[in-house]
């Protein structure tokens, strides 16, 4: 890849402009560094983000440079750009930048092809192109979707954009994809999209519906599509470290739930099942015994009955051993999630925050346990929308069971064919274990500044210029920072092809 960069053709055939003395932009431009230098054009006018060779054969140095800032004007002729020098070439390899290329240089395009090669922006799905350069491709490798993806930005910066796209190309690749639809936007995934379909042409595609879609519903809810499944959650196959935590129980009354689980286990059999009636019952015949006993500690009883009034209102919400009108609904089984090129959407748009939480937090231990049992299933990419909402630094010391599942999830998930994709518009409440955990990094437009900083602090390989974008960025637009590319890059993603409700592209 990086011998092409050292055999190019004569620069003059494609030459944008010369390296120019630092000092060239008095009152205009910053100041240049190591890893930066000037670049004077009298007619051209390359826009930001464009990469291209500094030096030909006939100098002693060639370097891969990216313009960062720019244009610059002063009493002489030509406008002046500064470029960041990414890389040297030596030999044909690529290598740290170690020295800087002499006034006079000159500074050639790179083609389309040698941009994206130099980048690492290749795989088997094309997602957008660059900003900078719209002929070049910005392309995912499918086989680094188990390492994790956070998707973070404003209302309608592109987020739910972005979702759509990775989740319809990863099902090009034999993935199969759930989606936790916290706003019940991707119900109609199974159309084809009917908006920004001009846009859609220009990246070469055109509006396609899914073929192998798939939503649920729970139990207490309807959905926009007609065609939802409901489901329901069996309590006796819940994680009660878990469900304890969703709950939001108290230390004690942790404790007594435990203990009202295990009686009520002992207890079941042939003419009692074990299920959140059963336990109810367990948990009133105690503090029912327990009114006539004053002499037990006053924290006891509170307990009980904070444990009671909890449970009751997770059986009212409708979502443990669901029924209907004499009606049951059966739970999910794991493996129908886990099919080549399906994608599945659990809508939980109507759903209060105890049916999500119990549902997220049950159906991502079933996925877990299943791949445990079946590596060699369909990989599956997972997407937890407005994960804050579920898991937040101010609930993960009182949540560590789920924030452990998420960890066990992501690290031994990756080769089991597990991918998780964390979708954030506050990242600044998301735990760091979770954003660490994404490998690669979907960057839309975010004004808040505590928002950026949690970005900048963990995210490697992205210049301060590129965060300095973050707050600009246009619809669909987004600064994309992953293992696999070698240096972050703003691209745009392409729009949808498959129908999504509400705001399309947003």
């Amino acid at each position: 890849m990086d011998t092409l960069l050292s055999q190019r053709r004569a620069p003059e055939e494609n030459v944008v402009g010369y390296v120019t003395y630092d000092d060239v932009p008095i009152g205009g431009g910053p100041r240049t560094q190591g890893t930066t230098c000037y670049m004077v054009c009298e007619e051209s006018r390359p826009p930001r983000g464009f990469y291209v060779q500094v030096g030909s054969e006939e100098n002693d140095l060639i370097f891969v440079a990216r313009i960062i800032d720019g244009p610059f004007f002063t009493q002489r002729p030509g406008a002046y750009y500064l470029l960041e020098l990414t890389s040297m070439i030596t030999d044909g390899e690529r290598v740290v930048v170690q020295s800087r290329p002499r006034p006079g240089t000159p500074v050639v395009r790179l083609n389309s092809g040698e941009v994206q090669s130099y980048i690492g922006a290749v795989g088997d799905f094309t997602i957008g192109r660059l900003t900078g350069q719209r002929d070049v491709e910005v392309a995912v490798d499918s086989r680094s979707l188990n390492r994790h993806i956070g998707i973070f930005g404003t209302t309608g910066s592109g987020k739910s954009n972005s979702l759509q796209v990775m989740a319809e190309d990863a099902t090009r690749s034999n993935w199969s994809v759930l989606i936790f639809d916290i706003e019940g936007e991707y119900v109609s995934m199974n159309e084809p999209t009917d908006a920004l379909v001009e846009l859609l042409g220009h990246f070469g595609k055109k509006p396609e519906g899914v073929k192998d879609f798939h939503v649920y519903v729970p139990a207490p809810n309807t959905s926009r599509n007609i065609d939802a499944k409901k489901f329901g959650v069996p309590f006796a196959d819940v994680d009660l470290e878990i469900f304890c935590e969703v709950l939001g129980l108290s230390p004690f009354e942790r404790v007594y739930m435990f203990d009202i689980a295990r009686k009520t286990k002992e207890i079941s059999g042939s003419f009692q099942a074990y299920d959140i009636h059963a336990v109810l019952n367990v948990l009133k015949k105690r503090i029912d015994a327990q009114v006539d006993k004053a002499s037990l500690p006053e924290v006891v009883a509170e307990a009980h009955m904070g444990l009671y009034t909890k449970l009751s209102l997770a059986q009212r919400s409708g979502i443990l051993d669901a029924h209907q009108a004499g009606e049951i609904f059966d739970k999910i089984p794991p493996e129908a999630f886990c099919v080549p090129g399906r994608i599945s959407v659990i809508d939980v748009n109507e759903s209060s925050d105890i049916v999500r939480n119990i549902c997220i937090a049950h159906l991502l231990k079933e996925i877990f346990r299943y791949k445990t049992r079946y590596m060699g299933s369909s990989p599956i990419l997972i997407f937890v929308e407005e994960i804050h909402t579920f898991l937040s630094k101010a609930k993960k010391r009182t949540m560590t069971a789920t924030l452990t599942m998420f960890t066990e999830m992501a690290r031994q998930g990756r080769k089991r064919g597990i991918g998780l994709g964390f979708v954030s518009q506050q990242p600044a409440l998301v735990p760091s274990e979770l954003i660490e955990l994404c490998n690669t990094r979907f960057m839309h437009r975010i004004s808040s500044e505590p928002n950026i900083e949690v970005l900048r602090n963990s995210t490697g390989n992205v210049p301060d210029s590129l965060w300095s974008l973050l707050p600009s960025l246009g619809n669909g637009q987004v600064l994309i920072s992953s293992p696999k590319f070698h240096h972050a890059v703003v691209a745009q993603i392409r729009p949808n092809m498959s129908r999504r409700l509400r705001v399309e592209y947003s």
